[in-house]
């Protein structure tokens, strides 16, 4: 998913077309463009997890 910019930037995007927006930069110039903050190492298994876990 990707945090649009702005709500014009919404209307003028292509719907099947992926990551064909400017995205959202905060004032410390994180862009949240796709993918943005993801951890791809793994299933989290600590205690904020582990009532969900079997």
């Amino acid at each position: 998913m990707q945090m649009p910019i702005n709500m014009k930037t919404v209307e003028e995007q292509y719907e099947d077309v992926p990551h064909d927006m400017a995205p959202y930069m905060d004032t410390d110039e994180h862009v949240y463009n796709f993918g943005f903050g993801l951890n791809w190492s793994g299933c989290i298994k600590d205690k904020r997890s582990s009532k969900y876990m079997r």
